[in-house]
């Protein structure tokens, strides 16, 4: 065999290794799954339903009022419902009716997480949230956070909603990818999409985006960019000294009067507050 053949072959059998690789370290590095019981807190329902390949998902809603907006909340990638009670509670006081669950392989949710999984389950509990407690899709405000905005995207992509919340949302997985790993070439390898900044552009409905300036793990040049692409852009609200996860505690009070605000206006069609 010749050199030329010989290195041809080498490259054709390091690209394979490379994309399993690929194939191997993209749900672990999209997703960071705790198992275990997730007992609602206090005033909180705890739910199930089944997506449509059959997983069973798992989750709470609080009490869902006669009217107003009802925000369904599709979370970060790591931990459970049980990391964000402080959050849940915080808004259901506040006068809020949401209801949230646990991706595939996190928390009572059984399977292990995946895109098109993530997608399947949100999709369920959209159905539970309509056909179960009888909620009108008119009053369906989707708030994703973090990996959760890809989530959201692509729930309000397949199903209709009054509005839409994206927070420290990024632009697209391979971006992330190439944030994380910038000498590995997996955008050209990778399977996942998670494409905000292809599916903002094409939904129909108010956005509002929010962000931390202070974000260490997703730049609020992300949020600027995706505000820049939406069709209905309801603002954006970059919260001065936040991170990632902590907008909540620094906007205190006011980040719930303003996803309220946001949500009542989206259902009543006036699209920005």
């Amino acid at each position: 065999m010749s050199p030329v053949w010989q290195w041809v072959i080498g490259l054709a059998l390091a690209l394979v290794v490379l994309k399993l690789l690929v194939l191997w370290l993209q749900p672990r590095l999209a997703f960071y799954p705790v198992p275990g019981p997730t007992p609602p807190p206090p005033g909180f329902t705890a739910f199930t339903t089944i997506a449509a390949d059959g997983t069973t998902i798992g989750g709470w809603y609080s009490p869902i009022a006669a009217e107003g907006p009802v925000f369904l909340y599709t979370c970060g990638n790591a931990g459970n419902l049980t990391d964000r009670i402080e959050l849940l509670r915080e808004f259901a006081d506040a006068g809020g009716s949401i209801i949230a669950f646990n991706y595939r392989g996190t928390g009572n949710s059984m399977g292990s997480p995946s895109e098109d999984g993530v997608y399947q389950d949100a999709e369920a509990v959209y159905s539970y949230l309509i056909d179960t407690l009888s909620v009108n899709s008119s009053r369906v405000v989707l708030w994703g956070h973090s990996i959760g905005g890809a989530v959201a995207c692509e729930l309000a992509r397949r199903r209709p909603c009054a509005g839409l919340v994206l927070e420290a949302t990024f632009r697209s997985a391979k971006i992330m990818a190439k944030r994380i790993l910038p000498l590995l070439p997996l955008g050209w390898l990778m399977t996942y999409r998670l494409d905000n900044e292809a599916t903002v552009p094409t939904l129909n409905v108010p956005i509002l985006f929010v962000h931390g300036t202070a974000d260490h793990v997703i730049p609020q040049t992300d949020s600027e960019i995706l505000h820049g692409l939406a069709r209905h852009s309801a603002g954006l609200w970059l919260v001065e000294g936040a991170d990632h996860n902590d907008v909540y505690l620094v906007a205190s009070g006011d980040y719930y009067r303003r996803l309220l605000d946001f949500g009542r206006t989206a259902i009543s069609g006036r699209g920005t507050p």
